[in-house]
């Protein structure tokens, strides 16, 4: 019996060595779990402290502006984008500022927010040599249960060593700021040099229109102008294109229908048309009386009374009449489409004798931008490289009407004829 009992002693203690060495080493990995996360709470704040030093500096260097150290995070629209995402398990998302890619080896960078995938265009100078500095953090580390995911930035920067400065020249605006109607107006306030004007066909709204001062003694306000260039203006267009007008006044364009009107109506007035075709040869055509008629008559053209000193042909004679037509408003004596099928807006008839907003090539193609009548009473076709057609008030040179601007309301179509009252 007494053996037994000192068996039994053995087993038991042999028990409580076994369990006091489990104790013990739940105890230690308490600790280790301990010590773990208190380090991983150190170097999440280190991460936070590294993040927004990263945020500070990059945004000095895309800025040039210094920073504080201040938690307080403010979305900029040129430079950084906020951004949120949600951690696993319970913990919520954390908002922070991602700082963009910024690359200055191109004409125009593209800096994108890696989060929101939003694209912001900026241009910047064309650097002649360039460095890399590129540094990285851990990008998109999501926590376990019960926190938040981290959002670190990840920002490349290229910078010019010797950057050439991109110069942009815009064509200048003469006239002083005037308040004219027209050309012949400007002229009248004392403008000698041909060039970029702003004009007012009504009160309401101005217009850059290229101004002929010179030319006959000036006053031209040109409505289109179609010149070769490495890139030609489209003038296969719509209704309301050349009713509100289009193109570059430096280069080509079409006025608009709506401003030929308020210009043109209230008032007699005379046209000039100067050309020029590929083989340099230069001629002008002078018609007497101009006018676009109102939209409810689709601006209808008149352009009559053609000077038979002129170089150029009597091409608008066909012309004259005829309402506007466009790709898809046909208004022509043609079965078809005459716009359709010479790729242009015009006051086409069957179809026409002369259709300046063809397309501009070197062509026997009726198509392109050309004249039937290039010499007078000749039936021939000319393609054009150069074409101006502008008008003027018939009494420029006096003091007339048009110097001052017209009003909002809508212009209607007058007769250039003058009666004279009868007496009492």
């Amino acid at each position: 019996m007494g053996g037994v009992a000192v068996v039994w002693v053995a087993v038991v203690g042999v028990v409580v060595g076994v369990g006091g060495a489990a104790v013990t080493t739940t105890h230690k990995s308490n600790a280790s779990v301990e010590a773990l996360q208190e380090d991983k709470t150190e170097l999440r704040q280190q991460l936070q402290e590294y993040k927004k030093r990263l945020r500070n500096v990059q945004y000095a260097r895309l800025t040039g502006k210094s920073t504080t150290t201040s938690t307080t995070t403010t979305k900029t629209s040129d430079d950084r984008c906020h951004c949120e995402r949600e951690g696993g398990g319970g913990g919520g998302g954390e908002k922070v500022d991602v700082v963009v890619v910024e690359k200055v080896d191109e004409p125009t960078d593209i800096l994108k927010c890696p989060c929101l995938d939003e694209t912001i265009t900026t241009t910047t100078t064309i650097p002649t040599t360039t460095t890399t500095t590129t540094t990285t953090a851990a990008s998109a580390i999501g926590s376990g249960s019960g926190g938040g995911g981290d959002v670190v930035a990840t920002t490349t920067t290229t910078r010019p060593t010797r950057p050439t400065t991109t110069t942009t020249t815009e064509t200048p605006v003469l006239g002083g700021g005037a308040r004219v109607k027209d050309c012949a107006g400007h002229q009248n306030e004392g403008a000698i040099e041909s060039g970029v004007y702003e004009i007012f066909p009504s009160e309401c709204r101005a217009k850059k229109v290229w101004c002929d001062l010179e030319t006959e003694g000036g006053g031209w306000t040109v409505f289109l102008q179609r010149r070769e260039l490495p890139q030609q203006e489209n003038f296969t267009r719509t209704w309301l294109d050349y009713e509100r007008g289009f193109g570059e006044v430096v280069g080509e364009y079409w006025l608009g229908n709506e401003a030929l009107h308020q210009l043109t109506a209230k008032a007699p007035h005379v046209l000039r048309v100067d050309a020029e075709d590929f083989l340099g040869s230069r001629r002008w055509g002078h018609w007497g009386r101009f006018r676009v008629a109102s939209p409810q008559k689709n601006y209808e053209l008149l352009a009559v009374a053609y000077a038979t000193n002129s170089t150029l042909g009597d091409g608008l004679l066909w012309h004259s009449g005829m309402k506007f037509s466009t790709i898809d408003r046909d208004n022509d004596n043609h079965k078809g489409s005459c716009a359709d099928e010479y790729k242009g807006g015009w006051w086409y008839n069957v179809c026409h004798n002369a259709n300046p907003t063809g397309i501009l090539n070197n062509s026997e193609n009726f198509d392109s931008v050309g004249w039937v009548y290039w010499t007078p009473r000749l039936y021939k076709w000319a393609s054009l490289r150069n074409l101006q057609m502008k008008f003027r008030p018939s009494g420029f040179g006096a003091t007339i009407p048009s110097s001052a601007p017209g009003d909002c309301t809508t212009t209607t179509t007058t007769s250039s004829t003058t009666t004279t009252p009868k007496p009492v």
